[in-house]
């Protein structure tokens, strides 16, 4: 088999032989800008005409397909039918992001993630799915500010999409993920194994060719005329932020930001119709703000509709017969059916109540709009909309100071339901207990921050006592958890034997044989039975032994004492070749490599042993992604590590104790806390009690899923403060602001 390198050069000059010189001069894609030269080079309009646009994204899609084909081909690694599967897997992929411009969108992602469908998840679907996520990282890490990013600018142009987030690019890593799932059945690999096998082997193959399929992608669409989109409109992906937050973060004080900018923008409007109706004082006299708190009151009722006789004279059916509704979900608190805003109140949204009115309000009504926020969240905000509003009335530090306790109760209800999922019921005991500390804020109507002050200490309390629980649930898993550690030390001996031993040196054959299967051997035993174990020590004997026979001998003694030795050897090799379930062709093969050394030792005359020395890749491959399951009773641990760790080399671990963090599960995005962390390892034992999912995962696997935004820190920026910048953006009020 060829280098990868040399490989990807015969197949582009392959394909330069396909299309002669004189067709350079005409390129196919041409033909798109003769129709229309000005449209794509437009600086203010990048994007393209409808006809245009399905024809490049048609020839693109075939010539994209081509070259990611002659990839795949020139490795070797595949038979014709899994590529072809691959290909197709990969095109469906691409055929669905472009006719889907909401496939991808983390809101998206967000509502279909349920605490059932998790466990729903059979064990090896779920272990497939960490790894090929995780593949998808690595690919992403790999392009995130060259050749790929370059194909979504120019993606962003051709389908006019300014919005696109890296997942959406069609023909981005996730693709390439989805045409693995494809692959699979077609290449007769039916185990996790087997699977895992051949994502080891196409993933350097991938990692090191497909920056040059990115970059003929990227000739191909300039060709057609795809304009690049203008600096400044959009930025290359940065560090991961925190999709809970805002789109947008800000280190100003955003609240404040917002209610400035109101006034701004009404001050500007002061002379228009709805001003000059309510009038434009600055202050409302102290009877009218006790009108408006009576209206606030009001407002806070839920209307009952007076020709509906059933519900306004008949008492509740709940009530009734509590039995038939037990299963039900209460609901958590009854939301202001109409949008709360100075106008519905009539008051004058230039003075300032009616500004402290509308920027609480829009800060509220923004939470609640938010998708990926869980509604139980959303709607407890929402109860305590008009409690707010009536706190920003009475107080103006409400905006300017952060550390408001109305701020900080808003800002502790987000982290306390960190980790819930999207569709969690209200009956949960967390729901509950979060209801009824709200209920008590929403019974006080003074406007004063005292109550808020209280609620804020039960809710940390609150807060606490479920990290707590978390966390004691966790310390089930740490037996577990502590296997993995072990398992690091027997690869830590098991690498210090084959360097000793000088493993590197031998023949592909047999270092093959060596690495994947008494390496994995070894470890086994040492982890089952000691390393002082009369076991161990037979099989480390044997490999000592075996190797030894590869050496020349020059002395009687030598060749005597070898031939006493290898019965043995090769008993102890056959017993383990079993234990391993190595196919008979393969134990022959291995055999006869073996025997084939040990007559080329005894016919050598010197003891200076032929050099065997492997050719070092042009690029060091990655040590292969493993994933496994253990299984302690009713407990499963996931685990996401790197196989033949090296403990010396462990990173320092990117997290703490006590994050939460979501990454991709099986194509699903989870929220998971960080419970505890191997000191000898750095690795991290993850768990949602919630989702009743527990996955433990290397740093070095976990700092390159942060790395590549695949992973993500939550938490990071308050609940408050994000809504106010998002209505900032969402309401263009920044610009007139500043």
């Amino acid at each position: 088999m060829l280098p990868l390198p040399t490989a990807v050069r015969l197949a582009a000059d392959r394909l330069a032989a396909a299309f002669p010189p004189e067709c350079e001069a005409q390129p196919a894609g041409n033909r798109y800008l003769d129709r229309h030269p000005t449209v794509l080079t437009s600086p203010t309009l990048p994007i393209m005409p409808a006809p245009d646009r399905f024809e490049i994204t048609r020839d693109c899609r075939a010539y994209y397909l081509e070259r990611l084909g002659w990839l795949l081909r020139s490795g070797g690694l595949l038979s014709e039918k899994a590529c072809q599967a691959l290909l197709d897997g990969v095109g469906k992929h691409y055929d669905e992001i472009v006719n889907n411009p909401q496939r991808g969108s983390f809101s998206e992602e967000a509502r279909g993630l349920t605490s059932s469908r998790i466990t729903l998840i059979a064990d090896d679907e779920l272990e497939l799915g960490i790894l090929l996520d995780h593949v998808t990282s690595r690919l992403f890490e790999e392009g995130a500010t060259g050749e790929l990013w370059k194909t979504q600018q120019r993606f962003m142009t051709l389908l006019g999409r300014l919005d696109m987030q890296r997942g959406d690019n069609p023909v981005g890593p996730r693709g390439i993920s989805e045409g693995l799932r494809a692959m699979f059945a077609a290449a007769d690999a039916s185990s996790l194994d087997q699977k895992q096998n051949l994502i080891d082997c196409l993933e350097n193959q991938l990692r090191e060719g497909l920056p040059w399929v990115y970059g003929e992608v990227c000739n191909f669409l300039d060709q057609a005329g795809v304009a690049t989109i203008q600096p400044g409109i959009v930025k290359p992906p940065e560090s991961p932020r925190d999709h809970r937050d805002t789109v947008v973060r800000s280190t100003e004080n955003a609240p404040q930001t917002l209610h400035t900018g109101l006034l701004a923008r009404q001050s500007s409007n002061r002379d228009s119709t709805a001003a000059s109706s309510y009038g434009a004082s600055t202050l409302l006299s102290q009877a009218a703000i006790d009108n408006l708190l009576f209206r606030l009151e009001a407002f806070e009722q839920p209307t009952i509709v007076e020709d509906d006789f059933l519900s306004s004279n008949a008492p509740a059916l709940e009530a009734l017969l509590p039995g038939l509704f037990a299963d039900q979900p209460a609901p958590v608190a009854a939301a202001p059916r109409r949008p709360l805003n100075s106008h519905e109140l009539r008051v004058s949204p230039t003075t300032a109540e009616g500004l402290a009115i509308d920027s609480a309000a829009m800060i509220c009504q923004t939470i609640a709009a938010a998708p990926e926020l869980p509604e139980v969240l959303k709607t407890l905000v929402a109860s305590l909309e008009v409690s707010i509003v009536r706190i920003a009335i009475k107080d103006a530090s409400l905006f300017a100071n952060a550390e408001h306790p109305c701020r900080r109760f808003i800002n502790a209800l987000g982290r306390a339901v960190l980790g819930l999922p999207l569709d969690v019921s209200a009956q949960h005991p967390l729901c509950q207990r979060l209801t009824a500390i709200v209920k008590t804020l929403r019974q006080d109507r003074s406007g004063g921050t005292a109550s808020y002050v209280a609620a804020l200490r039960e809710l940390r309390v609150a807060i606490d006592e479920r990290e707590t629980a978390i966390d004691r649930a966790a310390a089930a898993y740490l037996p577990l958890f502590a296997q993995l550690d072990r398992r690091d030390q027997a690869d830590h001996e098991v690498n210090a034997l084959f360097a000793r031993l000088g493993v590197e040196r031998e023949p592909a054959e047999i270092r093959s044989f060596l690495e994947r299967i008494w390496r994995h051997l070894l470890a086994r035993i040492w982890l089952h039975d000691g390393p002082d174990s009369p076991a161990w020590q037979q099989h480390v004997q044997a490999l000592d032994t075996l190797l030894w026979s590869f050496q020349p001998k020059l002395e009687l003694a030598d060749r005597k004492r070898m031939a006493q030795k290898l019965p043995g050897v090769l008993q102890v090799i056959n017993v383990g070749m079993e234990r391993m379930k190595m196919s008979p062709d393969d134990r022959t093969r291995v055999l006869d490599a073996c025997l084939s050394r040990q007559r080329e030792a005894l016919r050598q005359t010197t003891a200076e042993p032929q050099p065997v020395a492997p050719v070092p890749p042009a690029k060091r491959p990655l040590p292969p992604v493993t994933t496994n399951i253990l299984k302690a009773g009713t407990l499963v641990l996931h685990t996401l590590d790197l196989a033949a760790a090296d403990l010396a080399q462990a990173p320092q671990p990117p997290c703490q104790p006590g994050d939460w963090l979501e990454l991709p599960v099986a194509g699903q995005r989870c929220a998971l806390r960080v419970c505890r962390q191997s000191r000898r390892s750095g690795r991290s034992l993850l768990l949602n009690p919630d989702l009743d999912l527990a996955l433990a995962i290397h740093p070095q696997l976990l700092k390159q899923q942060l790395s590549a935004g695949e992973a993500i820190r939550l938490g990071q920026s308050n609940l408050f403060e994000a809504a106010a910048t998002q209505a900032l953006c969402e309401s263009g009020i920044r610009g007139s602001a500043e």
